[in-house]
């Protein structure tokens, strides 16, 4: 955990370029897959920051999707981070 957060400007920006790095936000991609995101509304868009493609393959919510690599280290930095505060906390949970 940092000993010092980041401020909300900082964080809508981070969250931003990881959005970007998901196929679904690509501008010339039509994608079709079931776990690439299709959402009408650009306010809902713009509410989830543009988050909104699936992660993991085949089942293992742990495997990286290729199409989605801004939510998948997302998801890896948000496991991390738990777990450095659950050591924190002085709970040890099995791995």
């Amino acid at each position: 955990m940092p000993e010092e957060g980041w401020d909300d400007r900082v964080i809508e920006q981070f969250l931003s370029e990881l959005s970007a790095m998901d196929s679904n936000n690509f501008p010339e991609n039509i994608g079709v897959g079931e776990r690439e995101a299709r959402v009408f509304s650009s306010l809902v868009s713009r509410r989830h920051i543009w988050m909104s493609h699936g992660i993991g393959r085949s089942g293992d919510i742990n495997a990286e999707q290729p199409k989605a690599a801004g939510s998948s280290l997302l998801y890896k930095l948000t496991n991390c981070m738990t777990m450095d505060a659950l050591h924190i906390a002085g709970t040890y949970p099995t791995h």
